[in-house]
């Protein structure tokens, strides 16, 4: 696969990505913090815990490599709403 098309898979995943959280959002419109924080951590175990991983370990590297990801996209949003 070229860096082209991995790029272009990487933008379609994230749109597919940001599509699916807003339906999640729009079902989950009213609740608390407490509840929407246990409703991702439900999901993110679901997810690293069902892909079926060559080594199970991996599951943990990859769970910290989103968690750094999506860490940094927080701030990033956070940032821009400062400016």
């Amino acid at each position: 696969m070229s860096a082209q098309q991995d790029e272009e898979m990487a933008e379609r995943d994230a749109d597919i990505g940001r599509d699916a959280a807003n339906v999640l959002l729009t079902l989950i419109n009213g609740v608390t913090p407490g509840v929407a924080y246990n409703i991702i951590g439900c999901m993110a175990v679901s997810v690293f815990t069902t892909v079926p991983f060559i080594n199970p370990l991996d599951a943990v590297d990859e769970f910290d490599h989103w968690a750094a990801y999506t860490r940094q996209m927080i701030a990033d949003q956070v940032k821009e709403r400062l400016q």
